[in-house]
């Protein structure tokens, strides 16, 4: 009886000695992580000084540099006959569907050979996003039925329905791809 009471005892105790030492180790862990990631940001804290203004960036997002050539190509491609449209207001099915397409709403288009398409659609892949294919809602082709697109404006009422001709009535930098700035109306 006194035996088993003993080893009890030491049981106990070796199962707070354990639980003490893997508490020490993690803390120590999580505090030396911590420690690593604040080095490793405090750069970026240095430099949010230099980074560009909401005005000087312009589009909707920032640009990686690798992705440069695929928005430059995207815009003179579709910007030309109408207002180039930011990726993130169609679903990635959608720009996958048009790019290679010849025959663009009725209207007959040169191929879109590779490199070109390829750096086109590298660009679009990134800034837009894939949408559930459900079965309930059909992927859109037009702006005006896109969920996105709806999403991106919330509490706005079309006097008109929306085609990318009339997104310059609220964002004069369209020619520029810049849908940051809003006509005077949207700003007070």
């Amino acid at each position: 009886m006194i035996k088993l009471r003993r080893k009890r005892r030491r049981s106990i105790w070796g199962l707070i000695f354990l639980l003490s030492l893997w508490s020490c180790v993690l803390g120590w862990g999580l505090a030396h992580i911590q420690t690593s990631v604040a080095i490793e940001t405090s750069p970026l804290a240095q430099t949010s000084e230099s980074l560009p203004t909401t005005e000087a960036v312009g589009g909707v997002d920032l640009v990686p540099p690798q992705l440069k050539q695929g928005e430059k190509l995207y815009q003179q491609r579709c910007g030309t006959c109408h207002v180039a449209l930011p990726p993130q207001v169609l679903p990635s099915q959608t720009w996958q569907t048009l790019l290679p397409d010849t025959n663009h709403y009725g209207v007959v288009l040169p191929p879109f050979r590779n490199p070109e398409l390829t750096q086109t659609w590298e660009y679009l892949r990134f800034f837009s996003r894939p949408m559930k294919e459900d079965g309930l809602r059909p992927i859109p082709y037009h702006v005006r039925r896109s969920t996105f697109f709806k999403i991106l404006h919330p509490g706005v009422d079309f006097a008109e329905p929306v085609t990318p001709d009339t997104c310059v009535r609220c964002h004069p930098g369209v020619s520029q791809l810049n849908f940051r700035q809003l006509s005077p109306e949207w700003t007070q």
